[in-house]
Protein backbone atom coordinates (compact mmCIF):
# COMPACT_ATOMS: atom_id res chain seq x y z
CA UNK A 1 0.00 0.00 0.00
CA UNK A 2 1.85 3.24 -1.03
CA UNK A 3 1.69 6.14 1.48
CA UNK A 4 -0.39 9.40 0.68
CA UNK A 5 -0.10 13.30 1.52
CA UNK A 6 -3.46 14.24 -1.10
CA UNK A 7 -5.62 14.66 1.91
CA UNK A 8 -4.93 18.24 3.78
CA UNK A 9 -6.30 17.67 6.77
CA UNK A 10 -3.33 14.98 7.41
CA UNK A 11 -0.99 16.02 10.00
CA UNK A 12 1.60 16.10 7.11
CA UNK A 13 -0.10 18.23 4.70
CA UNK A 14 -0.73 20.69 7.83
CA UNK A 15 2.66 21.30 8.65
CA UNK A 16 4.54 21.39 4.75
CA UNK A 17 4.19 24.82 5.23
CA UNK A 18 6.79 24.98 8.00
CA UNK A 19 9.06 21.92 5.79
CA UNK A 20 8.37 23.86 3.10
CA UNK A 21 9.60 27.19 4.30
CA UNK A 22 12.68 25.65 5.89
CA UNK A 23 13.66 23.38 3.33
CA UNK A 24 13.45 23.29 -0.48
CA UNK A 25 11.86 26.44 -1.69
CA UNK A 26 11.58 28.38 1.82
CA UNK A 27 8.74 30.63 2.06
CA UNK A 28 6.66 32.83 -0.46
CA UNK A 29 4.81 34.57 2.24
CA UNK A 30 7.04 37.58 1.48
CA UNK A 31 6.78 38.76 -2.07
CA UNK A 32 9.13 37.41 -4.57
CA UNK A 33 12.63 35.77 -6.25
CA UNK A 34 15.87 37.41 -6.67
CA UNK A 35 20.04 36.50 -6.54
CA UNK A 36 23.28 38.32 -6.14
CA UNK A 37 25.84 38.19 -9.11
CA UNK A 38 28.79 38.72 -7.12
CA UNK A 39 30.34 35.44 -6.85
CA UNK A 40 31.34 34.70 -3.56
CA UNK A 41 35.18 33.75 -3.18
CA UNK A 42 36.26 30.10 -2.93
CA UNK A 43 36.96 29.69 0.79
CA UNK A 44 38.64 26.33 0.62
CA UNK A 45 37.86 24.29 3.40
CA UNK A 46 37.91 21.02 1.23
CA UNK A 47 40.13 20.32 -1.32
CA UNK A 48 40.51 17.46 -3.92
CA UNK A 49 43.02 16.62 -6.53
CA UNK A 50 42.91 15.51 -10.15
CA UNK A 51 43.67 12.74 -12.31
CA UNK A 52 46.97 12.99 -14.44
CA UNK A 53 45.76 10.98 -16.95
CA UNK A 54 44.85 13.04 -20.14
CA UNK A 55 41.90 14.83 -20.15
CA UNK A 56 38.37 13.11 -21.94
CA UNK A 57 36.28 15.16 -23.74
CA UNK A 58 34.83 18.32 -22.28
CA UNK A 59 32.51 16.20 -19.96
CA UNK A 60 0.93 30.63 3.29
CA UNK A 61 -2.03 32.49 2.72
CA UNK A 62 -3.80 34.16 -0.28
CA UNK A 63 -3.29 37.42 1.28
CA UNK A 64 0.03 37.09 2.52
CA UNK A 65 1.20 35.87 -1.08
CA UNK A 66 -0.72 38.83 -2.89
CA UNK A 67 2.21 40.80 -2.50
CA UNK A 68 4.28 38.62 -4.33
CA UNK A 69 2.36 38.92 -7.73
CA UNK A 70 1.69 42.38 -7.44
CA UNK A 71 2.57 45.05 -9.73
CA UNK A 72 6.13 46.32 -10.04
CA UNK A 73 6.50 50.29 -10.18
CA UNK A 74 10.69 50.23 -9.44
CA UNK A 75 11.99 51.95 -12.28
CA UNK A 76 14.28 48.96 -14.32
CA UNK A 77 14.85 48.63 -18.07
CA UNK A 78 12.29 46.26 -19.55
CA UNK A 79 12.12 44.24 -22.60
CA UNK A 80 8.59 42.89 -22.88
CA UNK A 81 7.16 40.38 -24.76
CA UNK A 82 3.68 39.89 -26.19
CA UNK A 83 1.96 37.30 -25.32
CA UNK A 84 2.68 33.69 -27.65
CA UNK A 85 5.92 35.63 -28.58
CA UNK A 86 9.46 34.39 -28.09
CA UNK A 87 11.79 36.72 -29.45
CA UNK A 88 15.38 36.82 -28.24
CA UNK A 89 15.71 39.33 -25.73
CA UNK A 90 17.77 42.15 -26.31
CA UNK A 91 21.22 42.07 -25.28
CA UNK A 92 23.14 44.62 -23.54
CA UNK A 93 27.12 44.40 -24.84
CA UNK A 94 28.92 45.75 -21.09
CA UNK A 95 28.88 43.28 -18.68
CA UNK A 96 29.62 44.49 -15.05
CA UNK A 97 32.75 45.54 -15.35
CA UNK A 98 31.94 47.45 -18.91
CA UNK A 99 33.58 45.21 -21.11
CA UNK A 100 32.25 43.27 -24.29
CA UNK A 101 30.75 39.51 -22.92
CA UNK A 102 32.07 37.47 -26.30
CA UNK A 103 32.49 34.53 -24.19
CA UNK A 104 30.37 31.25 -23.78
CA UNK A 105 29.30 29.72 -20.84
CA UNK A 106 31.77 26.37 -20.74
CA UNK A 107 29.71 23.50 -18.49
CA UNK A 108 33.26 21.70 -18.00
CA UNK A 109 35.11 24.31 -16.75
CA UNK A 110 33.31 25.46 -14.10
CA UNK A 111 32.05 25.03 -9.90
CA UNK A 112 28.82 22.61 -9.86
CA UNK A 113 27.19 22.09 -6.65
CA UNK A 114 26.94 18.71 -5.41
CA UNK A 115 25.38 17.63 -2.27
CA UNK A 116 25.34 19.32 1.60
CA UNK A 117 28.19 17.46 3.34
CA UNK A 118 26.77 17.56 6.55
CA UNK A 119 23.82 14.76 5.66
CA UNK A 120 26.88 12.18 4.39
CA UNK A 121 28.55 10.14 6.60
CA UNK A 122 31.81 9.98 5.79
CA UNK A 123 32.25 6.73 7.34
CA UNK A 124 30.88 5.44 3.88
CA UNK A 125 31.25 6.03 -0.01
CA UNK A 126 28.76 7.82 -1.67
CA UNK A 127 27.55 7.55 -5.11
CA UNK A 128 26.56 10.90 -7.49
CA UNK A 129 25.94 11.98 -10.72
CA UNK A 130 27.41 14.86 -12.74
CA UNK A 131 26.97 15.77 -16.20
CA UNK A 132 26.47 12.26 -17.17
CA UNK A 133 30.07 11.11 -15.09
CA UNK A 134 29.02 8.42 -12.31
CA UNK A 135 30.97 10.11 -9.24
CA UNK A 136 32.08 8.34 -5.61
CA UNK A 137 32.16 11.14 -2.87
CA UNK A 138 33.64 9.76 -0.18
CA UNK A 139 35.80 11.71 3.18
CA UNK A 140 39.93 10.57 3.88
CA UNK A 141 39.78 11.02 7.56
CA UNK A 142 41.19 9.06 9.42
CA UNK A 143 39.30 6.52 12.26
CA UNK A 144 41.22 6.39 15.46
CA UNK A 145 41.55 6.22 19.03
CA UNK A 146 43.01 9.13 21.52
CA UNK A 147 46.02 6.76 21.70
CA UNK A 148 47.24 6.34 17.97
CA UNK A 149 47.10 10.21 17.76
CA UNK A 150 45.06 10.14 15.08
CA UNK A 151 46.37 7.70 12.27
CA UNK A 152 44.04 4.54 12.24
CA UNK A 153 45.31 1.47 10.21
CA UNK A 154 43.79 -0.60 7.75
CA UNK A 155 41.77 -3.49 10.05
CA UNK A 156 37.57 -4.06 10.68
CA UNK A 157 35.57 -2.27 12.05
CA UNK A 158 35.18 -4.95 15.05
CA UNK A 159 39.66 -4.71 15.65
CA UNK A 160 38.95 -1.28 16.10
CA UNK A 161 40.25 0.07 19.59
CA UNK A 162 38.02 1.81 22.23
CA UNK A 163 36.97 5.16 21.68
CA UNK A 164 38.12 5.47 18.06
CA UNK A 165 36.02 8.16 15.79
CA UNK A 166 36.22 9.46 12.73
CA UNK A 167 38.31 12.17 12.26
CA UNK A 168 37.59 15.43 9.79
CA UNK A 169 39.39 14.83 6.58
CA UNK A 170 38.78 15.89 3.24
CA UNK A 171 35.83 15.18 0.99
CA UNK A 172 36.98 14.11 -2.38
CA UNK A 173 35.48 13.06 -5.54
CA UNK A 174 36.61 10.45 -8.13
CA UNK A 175 35.25 9.01 -11.31
CA UNK A 176 33.20 5.71 -9.94
CA UNK A 177 35.50 3.43 -11.38
CA UNK A 178 38.46 0.98 -10.15
CA UNK A 179 41.14 1.33 -12.55
CA UNK A 180 41.77 -2.48 -11.80
CA UNK A 181 38.25 -3.59 -13.43
CA UNK A 182 36.05 -0.50 -13.93
CA UNK A 183 33.77 -1.95 -11.23
CA UNK A 184 32.12 0.88 -9.34
CA UNK A 185 34.19 2.34 -6.04
CA UNK A 186 30.87 3.60 -4.34
CA UNK A 187 29.79 -0.30 -3.51
CA UNK A 188 33.17 0.03 -1.68
CA UNK A 189 34.53 1.00 1.83
CA UNK A 190 36.36 3.96 3.57
CA UNK A 191 38.91 2.63 5.86
CA UNK A 192 40.32 3.24 9.04
CA UNK A 193 43.23 4.36 7.73
CA UNK A 194 41.76 6.82 5.17
CA UNK A 195 41.75 5.23 2.00
CA UNK A 196 39.01 4.08 0.10
CA UNK A 197 39.02 0.43 -0.79
CA UNK A 198 37.31 -1.30 -3.79
CA UNK A 199 35.11 -3.81 -2.19
CA UNK A 200 35.92 -6.34 -5.40
CA UNK A 201 39.38 -7.45 -5.24
CA UNK A 202 40.72 -5.30 -1.74
CA UNK A 203 42.60 -2.65 -3.75
CA UNK A 204 43.32 0.87 -1.88
CA UNK A 205 43.69 4.27 -2.82
CA UNK A 206 44.53 7.33 -1.11
CA UNK A 207 42.67 10.87 -1.06
CA UNK A 208 44.71 11.77 -4.38
CA UNK A 209 43.62 8.71 -6.12
CA UNK A 210 46.69 6.47 -6.13
CA UNK A 211 46.96 3.22 -5.52
CA UNK A 212 48.48 2.20 -2.21
CA UNK A 213 47.84 -1.79 -1.61
CA UNK A 214 46.98 -3.84 -3.96
CA UNK A 215 47.24 -7.40 -2.17
CA UNK A 216 47.68 -9.44 -5.22
CA UNK A 217 50.78 -8.23 -6.72
CA UNK A 218 53.52 -10.33 -6.21
CA UNK A 219 56.64 -9.25 -3.99
CA UNK A 220 59.59 -11.17 -5.80
CA UNK A 221 58.67 -8.85 -9.46
CA UNK A 222 57.67 -5.88 -7.02
CA UNK A 223 54.76 -6.06 -9.01
CA UNK A 224 53.22 -2.72 -6.75
CA UNK A 225 55.40 -0.59 -7.68
CA UNK A 226 55.07 -1.36 -11.40
CA UNK A 227 51.18 -1.16 -11.24
CA UNK A 228 51.58 2.39 -9.14
CA UNK A 229 54.10 3.70 -11.70
CA UNK A 230 51.53 2.73 -14.84
CA UNK A 231 49.32 6.05 -15.13
CA UNK A 232 45.91 3.84 -15.74
CA UNK A 233 46.25 3.09 -11.76
CA UNK A 234 45.08 6.19 -10.70
CA UNK A 235 41.76 7.09 -10.20
CA UNK A 236 40.24 10.13 -12.18
CA UNK A 237 40.19 12.20 -8.98
CA UNK A 238 38.27 15.55 -9.99
CA UNK A 239 39.08 18.71 -7.82
CA UNK A 240 36.08 19.26 -5.30
CA UNK A 241 35.85 21.21 -2.05
CA UNK A 242 33.18 22.59 0.44
CA UNK A 243 31.85 26.01 0.51
CA UNK A 244 28.78 27.11 1.84
CA UNK A 245 28.12 23.82 3.88
CA UNK A 246 28.21 22.11 -0.19
CA UNK A 247 30.82 20.07 -2.09
CA UNK A 248 31.19 22.02 -4.95
CA UNK A 249 32.86 19.68 -7.61
CA UNK A 250 34.68 20.91 -10.84
CA UNK A 251 33.17 20.02 -14.22
CA UNK A 252 36.53 18.32 -15.87
CA UNK A 253 39.55 16.47 -14.26
CA UNK A 254 42.00 16.62 -16.96
CA UNK A 255 45.52 18.08 -16.40
CA UNK A 256 44.51 21.59 -16.03
CA UNK A 257 41.37 21.30 -13.69
CA UNK A 258 43.22 21.93 -10.54
CA UNK A 259 44.90 24.89 -12.06
CA UNK A 260 41.85 26.27 -13.46
CA UNK A 261 39.65 25.63 -10.52
CA UNK A 262 41.91 26.95 -8.04
CA UNK A 263 41.52 30.23 -10.29
CA UNK A 264 37.84 30.33 -10.32
CA UNK A 265 35.41 31.31 -7.92
CA UNK A 266 32.79 29.14 -6.24
CA UNK A 267 29.52 30.93 -7.48
CA UNK A 268 28.34 30.40 -3.84
CA UNK A 269 26.09 33.13 -2.73
CA UNK A 270 27.07 35.46 0.18
CA UNK A 271 25.14 36.05 3.19
CA UNK A 272 23.42 39.12 3.99
CA UNK A 273 26.26 39.82 6.76
CA UNK A 274 28.91 39.03 4.32
CA UNK A 275 27.68 41.52 1.76
CA UNK A 276 26.33 44.41 3.99
CA UNK A 277 28.62 45.56 7.08
CA UNK A 278 25.98 46.59 9.12
CA UNK A 279 24.46 43.50 9.27
CA UNK A 280 24.94 41.76 12.46
CA UNK A 281 25.55 37.99 11.76
CA UNK A 282 23.47 37.10 15.04
CA UNK A 283 20.60 38.73 12.93
CA UNK A 284 20.60 36.22 10.06
CA UNK A 285 19.24 33.14 10.39
CA UNK A 286 19.78 30.18 7.88
CA UNK A 287 17.50 27.33 7.52
CA UNK A 288 18.96 23.41 7.26
CA UNK A 289 19.88 22.75 3.82
CA UNK A 290 17.29 20.60 1.64
CA UNK A 291 18.25 18.22 -1.11
CA UNK A 292 16.83 15.16 -3.02
CA UNK A 293 17.72 14.02 -6.30
CA UNK A 294 15.10 15.33 -8.56
CA UNK A 295 13.47 13.69 -11.18
CA UNK A 296 13.63 16.14 -14.50
CA UNK A 297 16.61 17.78 -15.60
CA UNK A 298 18.67 20.96 -14.62
CA UNK A 299 17.54 23.26 -17.10
CA UNK A 300 13.46 22.36 -16.21
CA UNK A 301 14.45 22.85 -12.47
CA UNK A 302 16.26 26.86 -13.29
CA UNK A 303 12.70 27.10 -15.55
CA UNK A 304 10.29 26.67 -12.37
CA UNK A 305 12.25 28.69 -10.14
CA UNK A 306 12.16 31.52 -12.27
CA UNK A 307 8.41 31.63 -12.68
CA UNK A 308 6.56 33.19 -9.86
CA UNK A 309 3.13 32.51 -11.72
CA UNK A 310 2.95 28.83 -10.92
CA UNK A 311 2.75 29.32 -7.54
CA UNK A 312 0.11 29.40 -6.04
CA UNK A 313 -1.67 27.25 -8.73
CA UNK A 314 0.89 24.29 -8.41
CA UNK A 315 1.44 25.10 -4.38
CA UNK A 316 -2.16 25.40 -3.78
CA UNK A 317 -2.93 24.48 -0.24
CA UNK A 318 0.99 25.11 0.70
CA UNK A 319 1.69 28.47 -0.75
CA UNK A 320 -1.28 30.44 -1.96
CA UNK A 321 -4.36 29.16 -3.70
CA UNK A 322 -5.56 28.72 -6.71
CA UNK A 323 -8.64 30.17 -6.74
CA UNK A 324 -7.37 33.81 -4.98
CA UNK A 325 -3.79 33.60 -5.30
CA UNK A 326 -3.67 33.53 -9.02
CA UNK A 327 -3.32 37.38 -10.37
CA UNK A 328 -1.99 39.55 -13.07
CA UNK A 329 1.93 40.03 -13.40
CA UNK A 330 4.39 42.85 -14.32
CA UNK A 331 7.66 41.20 -14.47
CA UNK A 332 10.83 43.77 -15.38
CA UNK A 333 14.76 43.14 -16.63
CA UNK A 334 16.93 43.87 -13.85
CA UNK A 335 19.87 42.27 -15.80
CA UNK A 336 20.25 41.41 -18.99
CA UNK A 337 20.99 38.08 -20.28
CA UNK A 338 24.88 37.43 -20.39
CA UNK A 339 27.05 34.57 -19.73
CA UNK A 340 26.81 34.92 -15.85
CA UNK A 341 23.00 35.23 -15.93
CA UNK A 342 20.28 37.72 -15.55
CA UNK A 343 17.61 39.07 -12.82
CA UNK A 344 13.74 40.09 -12.89
CA UNK A 345 11.95 41.75 -10.85
CA UNK A 346 8.78 40.59 -9.51
CA UNK A 347 7.26 43.28 -7.79
CA UNK A 348 8.43 46.37 -5.83
CA UNK A 349 10.20 44.46 -3.30
CA UNK A 350 10.78 41.65 -5.08
CA UNK A 351 13.28 40.03 -7.08
CA UNK A 352 14.97 37.09 -8.98
CA UNK A 353 18.40 36.21 -10.45
CA UNK A 354 20.07 33.54 -12.18
CA UNK A 355 23.66 32.79 -11.66
CA UNK A 356 25.30 30.65 -14.14
CA UNK A 357 25.07 27.73 -14.22
CA UNK A 358 22.69 26.34 -11.55
CA UNK A 359 22.30 29.13 -8.52
CA UNK A 360 18.80 31.43 -8.24
CA UNK A 361 18.36 33.61 -5.51
CA UNK A 362 15.22 34.92 -4.44
CA UNK A 363 14.61 37.70 -2.92
CA UNK A 364 12.14 40.20 -0.90
CA UNK A 365 11.63 42.63 1.87
CA UNK A 366 9.31 41.57 4.08
CA UNK A 367 8.94 45.27 6.15
CA UNK A 368 9.97 48.53 6.29
CA UNK A 369 12.35 47.75 8.53
CA UNK A 370 15.21 45.72 7.00
CA UNK A 371 13.60 41.71 7.04
CA UNK A 372 14.14 40.20 4.21
CA UNK A 373 13.71 36.49 3.33
CA UNK A 374 16.14 35.07 0.65
CA UNK A 375 15.52 31.58 -1.42
CA UNK A 376 18.72 30.13 -1.88
CA UNK A 377 18.64 27.84 -4.13
CA UNK A 378 21.14 25.81 -5.99
CA UNK A 379 20.99 22.51 -8.97
CA UNK A 380 23.52 20.76 -10.81
CA UNK A 381 22.86 18.42 -13.85
CA UNK A 382 22.74 15.05 -12.91
CA UNK A 383 22.15 12.96 -16.09
CA UNK A 384 19.17 13.65 -18.93
CA UNK A 385 15.88 13.99 -17.03
CA UNK A 386 17.35 13.94 -13.38
CA UNK A 387 19.18 16.93 -11.23
CA UNK A 388 21.30 17.47 -8.06
CA UNK A 389 18.95 19.80 -6.08
CA UNK A 390 20.05 21.87 -2.52
CA UNK A 391 17.85 25.13 -1.10
CA UNK A 392 17.80 26.84 2.09
CA UNK A 393 16.10 30.30 3.43
CA UNK A 394 17.98 33.03 4.78
CA UNK A 395 16.02 35.34 6.82
CA UNK A 396 17.62 39.07 8.44
CA UNK A 397 15.61 40.23 11.30
CA UNK A 398 14.22 43.61 11.39
CA UNK A 399 15.95 46.41 12.58
CA UNK A 400 14.46 46.09 16.59
CA UNK A 401 16.18 42.43 16.06
CA UNK A 402 12.87 40.30 15.98
CA UNK A 403 11.81 37.96 13.51
CA UNK A 404 8.28 39.33 11.47
CA UNK A 405 5.21 37.69 12.74
CA UNK A 406 4.61 35.72 8.88
CA UNK A 407 8.22 34.53 9.40
CA UNK A 408 8.58 32.87 12.90
CA UNK A 409 7.15 29.62 11.86
CA UNK A 410 9.95 28.89 9.47
CA UNK A 411 12.52 29.43 12.52
CA UNK A 412 10.82 26.35 14.68
CA UNK A 413 13.35 23.93 15.64
CA UNK A 414 11.67 20.75 13.37
CA UNK A 415 13.92 17.66 13.43
CA UNK A 416 16.02 17.91 10.48
CA UNK A 417 14.78 14.82 9.12
CA UNK A 418 11.16 16.25 9.81
CA UNK A 419 12.16 19.32 7.13
CA UNK A 420 13.21 16.93 4.90
CA UNK A 421 10.24 15.05 4.61
CA UNK A 422 7.50 17.40 4.52
CA UNK A 423 9.75 19.62 1.75
CA UNK A 424 9.22 16.91 -0.46
CA UNK A 425 5.52 17.39 -0.68
CA UNK A 426 6.32 20.90 -2.13
CA UNK A 427 8.51 19.71 -4.63
CA UNK A 428 6.20 16.72 -5.65
CA UNK A 429 3.95 19.22 -6.58
CA UNK A 430 5.99 20.87 -9.26
CA UNK A 431 7.79 17.32 -10.03
CA UNK A 432 4.49 15.99 -11.61
CA UNK A 433 4.60 18.67 -14.50
CA UNK A 434 8.21 18.71 -14.83
CA UNK A 435 9.33 15.17 -15.30
CA UNK A 436 6.39 14.44 -17.89
CA UNK A 437 6.76 17.97 -19.74
CA UNK A 438 10.48 17.36 -20.66
CA UNK A 439 10.13 13.62 -21.66
CA UNK A 440 7.14 14.74 -23.61
CA UNK A 441 8.56 17.49 -25.22
CA UNK A 442 11.79 15.24 -26.14
CA UNK A 443 10.15 12.37 -27.26
CA UNK A 444 7.98 14.32 -29.58
CA UNK A 445 10.87 16.13 -30.93
CA UNK A 446 9.72 20.19 -29.87
CA UNK A 447 12.43 20.89 -27.82
CA UNK A 448 15.65 18.80 -25.99
CA UNK A 449 18.73 20.35 -24.28
CA UNK A 450 20.38 16.66 -24.24
CA UNK A 451 23.85 16.32 -26.06
CA UNK A 452 27.11 17.21 -26.25
CA UNK A 453 30.14 19.76 -27.27
CA UNK A 454 29.74 20.09 -31.26
CA UNK A 455 26.23 18.44 -31.24
CA UNK A 456 24.24 19.96 -33.28
CA UNK A 457 21.54 22.18 -31.49
CA UNK A 458 18.70 21.46 -34.42
CA UNK A 459 19.38 17.86 -34.29
CA UNK A 460 16.70 15.24 -34.05
CA UNK A 461 15.40 15.88 -30.70
CA UNK A 462 15.00 19.62 -31.67
CA UNK A 463 17.48 22.33 -30.93
CA UNK A 464 17.53 25.74 -28.77
CA UNK A 465 15.72 27.60 -31.21
CA UNK A 466 12.83 24.88 -31.00
CA UNK A 467 11.47 25.83 -27.86
CA UNK A 468 10.38 29.49 -29.37
CA UNK A 469 7.54 27.97 -31.43
CA UNK A 470 6.65 24.82 -29.34
CA UNK A 471 5.06 26.77 -26.76
CA UNK A 472 2.73 29.63 -25.74
CA UNK A 473 4.84 32.01 -23.39
CA UNK A 474 2.64 35.09 -22.02
CA UNK A 475 4.46 38.21 -20.66
CA UNK A 476 4.50 36.69 -17.06
CA UNK A 477 6.87 33.64 -18.32
CA UNK A 478 9.82 36.40 -18.83
CA UNK A 479 11.69 34.50 -16.11
CA UNK A 480 11.79 31.55 -18.27
CA UNK A 481 11.99 33.05 -21.37
CA UNK A 482 15.21 34.48 -20.50
CA UNK A 483 16.74 32.06 -19.12
CA UNK A 484 15.92 29.48 -22.66
CA UNK A 485 17.47 32.26 -24.27
CA UNK A 486 20.58 32.53 -21.78
CA UNK A 487 20.61 28.51 -22.64
CA UNK A 488 20.60 29.40 -26.66
CA UNK A 489 23.32 32.30 -26.95
CA UNK A 490 25.51 31.21 -23.87
CA UNK A 491 25.55 28.05 -23.06
CA UNK A 492 25.62 26.22 -26.20
CA UNK A 493 21.79 24.97 -26.30
CA UNK A 494 22.70 21.85 -24.73
CA UNK A 495 23.73 20.49 -21.42
CA UNK A 496 26.82 18.23 -22.80
CA UNK A 497 26.29 15.35 -20.59
CA UNK A 498 28.88 11.99 -21.12
CA UNK A 499 28.17 8.78 -21.58
CA UNK A 500 24.34 7.89 -22.10
CA UNK A 501 22.07 11.36 -23.61
CA UNK A 502 18.86 9.34 -24.01
CA UNK A 503 16.00 10.68 -21.83
CA UNK A 504 14.07 7.90 -19.62
CA UNK A 505 10.59 7.40 -20.51
CA UNK A 506 7.75 8.69 -17.59
CA UNK A 507 7.66 7.22 -14.35
CA UNK A 508 5.71 7.93 -12.04
CA UNK A 509 7.84 5.63 -9.77
CA UNK A 510 10.75 7.86 -10.36
CA UNK A 511 8.52 11.01 -9.10
CA UNK A 512 7.54 9.41 -6.04
CA UNK A 513 10.98 8.03 -4.86
CA UNK A 514 11.81 9.56 -1.75
CA UNK A 515 14.50 6.82 -0.82
CA UNK A 516 16.60 6.90 -3.86
CA UNK A 517 16.36 10.38 -4.54
CA UNK A 518 17.33 11.28 -0.76
CA UNK A 519 16.64 9.14 2.08
CA UNK A 520 19.38 6.59 1.65
CA UNK A 521 22.15 9.32 1.11
CA UNK A 522 20.93 11.82 4.03
CA UNK A 523 22.29 10.42 7.68
CA UNK A 524 19.29 12.41 9.43
CA UNK A 525 16.76 10.56 7.35
CA UNK A 526 18.57 7.08 7.35
CA UNK A 527 18.93 7.50 11.07
CA UNK A 528 15.04 8.31 11.28
CA UNK A 529 14.30 5.50 8.82
CA UNK A 530 15.87 2.68 11.40
CA UNK A 531 14.44 4.36 14.59
CA UNK A 532 10.86 4.07 13.39
CA UNK A 533 11.19 0.16 12.36
CA UNK A 534 12.20 -0.11 15.70
CA UNK A 535 9.49 2.04 17.20
CA UNK A 536 6.73 -0.03 14.38
CA UNK A 537 7.81 -3.25 15.53
CA UNK A 538 7.98 -2.52 19.60
CA UNK A 539 4.25 -1.12 19.27
CA UNK A 540 2.67 -4.00 17.33
CA UNK A 541 4.67 -6.29 19.89
CA UNK A 542 3.12 -4.65 22.83
CA UNK A 543 0.33 -4.18 21.54
CA UNK A 544 -0.43 -7.35 21.14
CA UNK A 545 1.01 -8.35 24.38
CA UNK A 546 -1.27 -6.09 25.89
CA UNK A 547 -4.34 -7.23 24.44
CA UNK A 548 -3.37 -11.18 24.76
CA UNK A 549 -1.92 -11.58 27.93
CA UNK A 550 -2.80 -8.38 30.42
CA UNK A 551 -6.23 -8.34 30.39
CA UNK A 552 -6.66 -9.74 34.17
CA UNK A 553 -4.35 -6.98 35.61
CA UNK A 554 -5.72 -4.18 33.70
CA UNK A 555 -8.89 -4.94 32.64
CA UNK A 556 -10.59 -5.49 29.52
CA UNK A 557 -11.30 -1.95 28.64
CA UNK A 558 -7.45 -0.95 30.03
CA UNK A 559 -5.83 -3.19 28.04
CA UNK A 560 -8.12 -2.77 25.18
CA UNK A 561 -7.25 1.03 25.15
CA UNK A 562 -3.70 0.59 25.72
CA UNK A 563 -3.13 -2.34 22.88
CA UNK A 564 -5.18 0.06 20.69
CA UNK A 565 -3.18 3.32 21.67
CA UNK A 566 0.08 0.99 21.12
CA UNK A 567 -1.20 -0.14 17.50
CA UNK A 568 -1.60 3.40 16.90
CA UNK A 569 1.66 4.34 17.43
CA UNK A 570 2.96 1.65 14.98
CA UNK A 571 0.54 2.88 12.80
CA UNK A 572 1.54 6.05 12.60
CA UNK A 573 5.30 4.59 12.66
CA UNK A 574 4.48 2.80 9.62
CA UNK A 575 3.18 5.44 8.07
CA UNK A 576 6.13 7.73 7.92
CA UNK A 577 8.91 4.28 7.14
CA UNK A 578 6.56 4.52 4.15
CA UNK A 579 6.52 8.18 3.11
CA UNK A 580 10.14 7.99 3.61
CA UNK A 581 10.29 5.42 0.78
CA UNK A 582 7.64 7.06 -1.47
CA UNK A 583 5.49 9.66 -1.23
CA UNK A 584 2.64 10.07 -3.71
CA UNK A 585 0.53 13.66 -4.69
CA UNK A 586 -2.50 13.79 -7.01
CA UNK A 587 -3.64 17.49 -8.04
CA UNK A 588 -7.07 16.43 -8.63
CA UNK A 589 -7.60 15.22 -4.91
CA UNK A 590 -5.75 18.64 -3.74
CA UNK A 591 -8.61 20.76 -3.02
Amino acid sequence: MQASLNNPRTAALAAALAAFAATSFGSLDAPGYAHAFAPKPAAVVVAGGASKNKSPPPIASPAVLSPLFSSSTASSVETRSAPGDMTPIEEVGPDDEGEVENDKFDWFRCWHPLTPVEYLDPAKPHKFTLLGVDLVVWNDGHTASPVENGVGTFRSVKDRPKGAVKLPGIWRAFEDKCPHRKVPLSEGRVEDDGTLLCSYHAWRFDGEGEVVSVPQALEETDELTKIKANPKSKCGAFPAKVVGGLLWVWGDNGPDAVLESELTDVPMMKLPHEEDETIDPKDVITTPWNNRHLPYGHDYFIENVVDPAHVPASHHNIVGSRYTGTTPLRITTERPVTSRGFAIRTSKTATSTFVAPGHVKLHSEVNDQGATQTLELYSSPSVPGFCNHMGRQVIVKSKDRTVPQMLKTFTLPIPVWVLHLLGNTFLNQDALFLHEQERTMDRDGLYSTVGGNGDDVEGANGGADRYNPNVLPISADKGVIMFREWMRTKAGGKIPYRGNRSMPPVSKDDVFDIYNSHTKDCKYCNDALRRLKKVRKASFIAAAVVGVLRPGKLGVVGSTVLAGALGGVGLVANKVVKLLHKMEFSHAEND
